[in-house]
């Protein structure tokens, strides 16, 4: 995580954000210091938190995991039980927390929470339709939180997914954040009919152009009867690392592939060996891919939360984890992971509580 900061802080648009860059690399180090003493202590604190605030959206995009999981909205936590939890992760040691949804930009005054925990980076993963209500001057002036635009391709891949006109509406926002001189970055969902596309130079170049440093690249998860037909073949996957080393190669950029960079740290990095989730109802998951839980944080503390039995059980045998189709192992292995959840409640010995999975594969 260190060296990510280090090369984040080598791209920069100017001695003010050089400066940020600096700070916010010693506080990724001092993320880290309170990280090991929490681990000498027992306590596994992961350096990344994925956070997904709302389950509300303004667009209804095909096979959206978060719309499949059908969770309820009107039990999600209140801005000032986030706003604790933000504070509680910082405290433990989790620098980087991203931002997601349904669409995070619903929920202003999360962002406005977010923006005033200046020592942990934030990157948003918004669809980028509400980026002209007001929140370019909060991105703008609070450089904690990182804007992350979510495209699927090319205009007709972006359209056809997330309706007619999305896709101009998106490179207006890049535009006008290029010319505020932001640091931003773009998600693509990967897929057996866009990889070639979009993990090309000539793709890239068009979004380097518009000042875009940061990309993201999530492989598809299935979430319906043929939607495995979606994921990435064998050959791609194999290709994947390959691409990766010839764009941060060729561009002065940051590339981040989920799950693909896992790999060279000994495979999945879910349940607090690299990132948890908590969804926006409050339950603690290993991943936003895989919704089950045994602990909800709308009571209970975050340091609580991370001495889940079910997420250690996880780390401890997640070397038995079978490689996927889709993107995510644990989905993929769903079978596994409910029968480490059935492990935890015979130890416990009572409920345990579980947001079940509304996603079927083939």
């Amino acid at each position: 995580m260190t060296v990510l900061f280090f090369k984040i802080w080598q791209i920069n648009f100017s001695g003010r954000n050089n400066i940020f860059w600096f700070r916010t690399l010693r506080n990724q180090l001092e993320a880290k210091k309170k990280r090991n003493e929490m681990e000498k202590n027992g306590l596994a604190v992961p350096p990344v938190m994925i956070f997904s605030i709302t389950n509300r959206c303004n667009l209804n995009c095909e096979g959206c995991y978060a719309h499949a999981q059908k969770r309820n909205i009107n039990n999600e936590l209140s801005s000032d039980r986030i706003k604790k939890l933000f504070s509680e992760a910082s405290d433990l040691g989790t620098g980087i927390i991203l931002l997601a949804g349904g669409e995070p930009l619903m929920r202003k005054d999360i962002m406005e929470a977010a923006a005033a925990q200046k020592n942990t980076i934030f990157p948003v993963f918004t669809n980028g339709l509400l980026l002209q209500n007001g929140y370019m001057d909060l991105f703008s002036k609070n450089r904690n939180l990182i804007p992350v635009l979510s495209l699927e391709g090319d205009i007709i891949r972006t359209d056809k997914r997330r309706g007619s006109g999305v896709y101009g509406k998106v490179i207006n926002a890049a535009s006008e954040m290029n010319k505020q001189r932001m640091f931003y970055g773009i998600s693509i969902t990967l897929n057996r009919n866009n990889f070639e596309e979009v993990m090309s130079p000539e793709f890239i170049n068009d979004y380097y152009e518009l000042g875009c440093r940061l990309f993201f690249f999530v492989e598809y998860v299935p979430i319906a009867n043929g939607d495995s037909n979606n994921c990435l073949s064998d050959v791609q996957k194999s290709r994947m690392s390959s691409r990766l080393t010839n764009l941060r190669l060729v561009f002065s950029s940051l590339f981040i592939a989920l799950p693909g960079d896992e790999d060279q740290y000994g495979g999945c990095l879910a349940a607090g060996r690299g990132f948890v989730h908590v969804s926006s109802t409050g339950d603690l998951e290993p991943c936003n891919f895989a919704s089950w839980s045994d602990v909800n944080l709308a009571r209970k503390s975050l340091i609580e939360g991370l001495k889940s039995e079910f997420l250690k059980d996880i780390r401890a045998e997640h070397s038995n984890l079978k490689e996927s189709a889709g993107g995510c192992t644990l989905w993929g292995n769903r079978e596994w992971t409910e029968h480490m959840l059935n492990k935890t409640r015979e130890k416990r010995l009572e409920p345990v509580h579980e947001q079940k999975p509304s996603r079927i594969i083939a």
